[in-house]
Parts: C-alpha cells; structure tokens; sequence
C-alpha cells in the first residue's frame, strides 16, 4: 500500500498516511485517523489543565478543595485523600450498554455521575498548589513532571532543585526563568543549555562558567556576547550590566534577542537520533513528529514522551514503557491501550479515564485493580469479549456528531465536547495559541475569567528596581500583573512573592518579576521553537549565511557551495533564525 492524502475533519488541511502507518493501523486494529497529526494533538491536550486552579468543596467529605475543574463544571469532585481511598468504589456507577445512543454519548453520561479527583498529584509533601506531578517536596505551583524539591512555578521538568521559572529542563539547581536546560546550576534566562554554571543569557552553549549573552558556546568562561574577557574584565563588566536590576535585565534581555539571532541554531535540538524526526529528541529510533521525548522507539505524532515509549502513536505525555498504544494522554507502564485518559500499570484498555491496575477495560472511569469492565460495570471474560466486539461495530454504525458535524467512529480520541475543560484552560493554548472565535469556532469553548476578589496593594510598575532595595515585607503585597489580564495568556491578573521566593531572589542577586507565573510561563514558552514542522533547506551558503548575518568560522563539507542538505524543522522559513543542518552547525560549534 502505498501512502494517501486525506483531508482533516477539523481543520480541513490534507495530511499524509504513510504506508508504515497503515501497518501500525492494520496491528493494532484500528482505521486510520480522519484528522490531521497536528489537530490529533491538540484534541489530546484540551484534555489537559495544568494550571488554571479553582477552589470548590469535596462532593465526599465537604471540606474546602483546589481543584482544575470550574464551580460550575458539573462533576463530582472528590479531594485527593477521598477519592484515593475506599470510601467510594467506582464500579457502583456502572450502566449497561445502551445501543439506542452513541459510545460517546454514554461516556459523557458516566464522567458526570463518576467521581473525579481535584488535582493529579502524587507522593507530595507541602506542594497542595501543584497539579499533573509526582515525588514532590516543598513546592508551589509546579505542573508535570517529577521530582521537584523547593521549586516554584515551574513546569514539566525531572530531578529539579532549588529552582524558579524552569520548564522542559531536567537536573539543575538554582535556575530562574529558562527552558530546556539540562544540568545546570545557577543559569538564569538561558535556553537550550547544557553543564553550564553560573551565567545569564544562554543560548545552545554547553560547559561555559560565568557567561553572558552568550550563543553556541562550547568549554568557555567569562564571555559577555561572545567575547573574551579575563575574570578581572568580566567582573567589572557584569557590574556595568546591572543584572540585579530589572531595568538592567530588560537591556540585557533586548541586546541578547537580537545577538542571538546573529548566529546558526540547529535545524532541531536532536541528539543521538537514528531516523527520527521533531525537536528535543534524544535516543530515539525510528520516530517521526515527535516532541520533547527521549529514548523512544518506533513512535509518531507524539508530544512529551519522556521515557521510553516504544511501537506507539499520538501519545501526549506518556513513558514508562508503553508499548502498542494509540491516541493515550497521560500514562506509564501500559501495553495496548486506545483511546485513553490518564490510564496506569494497565493493558488491552480502550476508551477509559483515570483507571490503573488494570486489564480488559472499555469505556471505563475511575477503575482500580479490575478487569473485564464495560462503562464501570464487571462482565465473565466470554461476555465482555462478546460485548466489545458489538460496541466497536455499533461504534462505526452509529457515530457520535459533534455540532460541527465532525464524526467520532471507533478509533478516534474521545470528541472535544467530551473534555472537562475548555480550550484557555488547557496546555493546547499554551502550544497551539487561539483566539476566544477560533476556538469558539471550532467547539472547543472558551471561559472568561473570574472576577478578581483581590485588591492590589502595589502595582508592577512601582516595584524597586534593584532586588537589594526589596523590603522583606513585600510578601504580604498583592502585586499586579503587568499584563493587567489583558493577554491571551491565562495571566491571574496579580500575584505575590511568596516566601521561600524572595529568598531564592536575594539569594541569587535576581530582581522582582513584573508578570505573573502565568504570563512568565507563556514568555518561556514562545521562545522556545514552535510545536509544529516544516520541511526546511540548511541556509549556510558557503562562506556565510544566506543572510549573510553569520561568518563561517570553519571549512564545510560543501565547500563554498550552498549547503544542499533539507530536513524537517520547527522553523519555516519566513523565520528570521539562521537554520543550519546538523553537520554544518556542527562545524562551527564543535
């Protein structure tokens, strides 16, 4: 078979099924998908609030909650202790299957009789405010991931300590506000960064101490954009950059943008990649449209797979050893699973939501330690075999239609009506960025914020600019976001510096933010390379960039020929940034 245009249901663009994915289709049983990688993505991810945090009572015990689900969600809400305990047993809520009424019909009938639990988190000691994380100590408003001591306001990182402001990155200590950087301590503003100490503005530089505004450095120390200075130098200058400041910051900040982007980035942060493509990759094999994932196998149209997921497509946050899974959100250790929703430690699972343990599952929610379950209700091994069988063919005969007229035949994941949230609650906004119209648009619905009881004591604006001039009493103000609420950014209007916060800040010389954590999030998130890839040429010209903005330092494969090489890339090519193959890029940072 060979591969075959189709068109999107959702965003009506025309996509490619490769003949590999027809086998992976054909293995596991199902059709092949009728929406687009991209859109299949972000139907995963408005399944995903992170960090928009509401207070609500617990529907078991009655005490106050912080739950990710809106007051006026109809669902029951269990805090965490109830709903992890035995007070409750979800098979008390299964329905038979009705063959009046779509599948997905019967599902949303059953989330809104099931229990669900207020935040996802787990082995966390004084970390109530965080959500979707495990193996916490000490932390506040930290999302995805695991591992986290004395951290704040960071997000989907692994063995952090210490640190402010970190997302994508993984063992570091004493960071603020930098993105995908790995074993660092006391790096501040820096992306894609690696074994570096002590420095500010980083891009792509590896092994560098006490260095700043610096881009694809390698083995360097007391270097201000680039250039050498002795300690001596280097120190008086950094006195002159006044980054205990936050105008001194904001300078710095300005300068560095646009030195960066003086020098080649790589097509694709890949490492150790054997024919793989996507960005942020690390060992993988065999893998296509893959984001932020490591030591991966043979897997496709995937976003954050951090641990191992082999033979496996369109998953979202999910490793652990999964192996034969298909549209899954959230899950470890599973083996031939689709269609799922925080599914754990379980195998041949289809269609189910926040289930572990377990094996033979289909339409399932909240089950622990079961098999053989159809919509929460336990069937003999020969029925339930029987009953799937029906179901998948009742599910291609009678479809589910959403109001845009998008069908959901079996093997499709769960239909956007169906998701707890709407879109700017979700991690979809935070990568695939909507207008309140579009997404209104396209049925994933939208919620205006609430109205603030809050009254602001001290306006961004007014802070000191110097952190040495912060009082300690700062923590009881209520400071408004700069942003005022008026971005499209889940900004919370106003925040406070709590206190193990403003020790981190005078600790590591750093000024007060002006934005919220909401705001500060979604400034990492644009600067780091979009979640999306096109087929891009390496723009090294010889001797030069083809912008003519980079001086080759170092003799290329091609000679003073153009670069011919072509790869798939986050950066079209009406980007600014200087996009070089790996080999070219390469050579002039090796």
């Amino acid at each position: 078979m060979g591969p075959e245009t189709k068109q999107c249901q959702s965003c009506k663009s025309d996509f490619i099924i490769e003949p590999e994915d027809f086998a992976f289709y054909e293995k596991i049983n199902v059709p092949p998908p009728s929406w687009c990688p991209e859109c299949r993505m972000i139907r995963r991810q408005i399944f995903r609030n992170e960090r928009v945090l509401y207070r609500r009572n617990c529907a078991l015990c009655g005490k106050g909650t912080i739950t990710m689900y809106a007051p006026e969600k109809p669902f029951t809400v269990y805090c965490n202790e109830c709903y992890q305990s035995d007070k409750w047993d979800a098979l008390s809520y299964g329905k038979d299957y009705d063959f009046s009424k779509p599948f997905f019909e019967q599902f949303k009938e059953l989330m809104l009789k099931t229990p669900r639990r207020s935040l996802y988190i787990d082995f966390a000691t004084n970390s109530d405010y965080s959500n979707w994380a495990v193996y916490l100590n000490n932390s506040y408003l930290v999302f995805g991931g695991h591992h986290y001591e004395n951290c704040s306001y960071c997000a989907n990182d692994f063995y952090l300590n210490d640190c402010v402001d970190v997302d994508f990155s993984q063992r570091s200590e004493s960071c603020f506000h930098s993105i995908h950087v790995r074993r660092c301590a006391r790096v501040h503003f820096s992306l894609y960064s690696e074994d570096c100490m002590d420095s500010w503005f980083l891009f792509g530089c590896k092994n560098c101490v006490h260095c700043v505004g610096c881009t694809n450095l390698r083995n360097k120390s007391y270097c201000i954009y680039n250039e050498q200075y002795s300690k001596e130098e280097y120190e008086q200058k950094l006195k002159e950059l006044r980054l205990t400041t936050y105008s001194g910051i904001q300078n710095v900040s300005a300068e560095f943008s646009k030195h960066s982007l003086d020098f080649p980035r790589k097509h694709a942060w890949v490492r150790n990649v054997v024919n793989s493509t996507g960005d942020n990759l690390d060992q993988t094999k065999n893998c296509t449209y893959l984001f932020h994932a490591t030591e991966d196998e043979d897997c496709r149209y995937s976003f954050f797979v951090p641990t191992g997921a082999k033979d496996s497509y369109d998953i979202d946050h999910v490793g652990l050893g999964v192996e034969m899974a298909y549209e899954l959100h959230s899950a470890f250790g599973n083996s031939r699973v689709v269609g799922g929703n925080r599914v754990y430690w379980s195998h041949d699972v289809y269609y189910s939501d926040d289930c572990y343990n377990s094996a033979n599952l289909f339409g399932c929610i909240g089950v622990r330690k079961k098999e053989y379950c159809i919509l929460n209700k336990k069937y003999p091994k020969e029925q339930y075999e029987v009953l799937v069988s029906k179901i998948i063919d009742h599910m291609n005969a009678d479809p589910f239609v959403d109001k845009q007229e998008r069908r959901y035949a079996f093997g499709e994941f769960f239909p956007p009506a169906l998701s707890p949230f709407v879109y700017n609650e979700t991690v979809a906004q935070e990568y695939f960025p909507l207008s309140e119209d579009d997404a209104r648009r396209a049925g994933f619905g939208w919620r205006t914020p609430d109205a603030k009881a809050y009254v602001i004591s001290r306006k961004a604006g007014d802070l000191p600019d110097a952190i040495s001039d912060v009082p300690d009493n700062i923590i009881r103000e209520t400071i408004g976001c700069a942003h005022e609420g008026k971005c499209n950014e889940q900004c919370t209007t106003a925040f406070k510096i709590i206190p193990d916060e403003l020790r981190f800040y005078k600790k590591s010389g750093l000024p007060l933010p002006r934005l919220c954590s909401n705001c500060r999030h979604a400034e990492r998130i644009k600067l780091a390379n979009p979640t999306h890839l096109s087929h891009g040429k390496c723009r090294c010209a010889g001797a030069q960039s083809l912008n003519g903005a980079f001086k080759n330092t170092a003799q290329h494969f091609h000679g003073l020929d153009q670069c011919p090489n072509e790869f798939e890339t986050p950066f079209n090519s009406k980007r600014p940034e200087i996009v070089y193959c790996e080999s070219c890029y390469n050579a002039e940072v090796a």
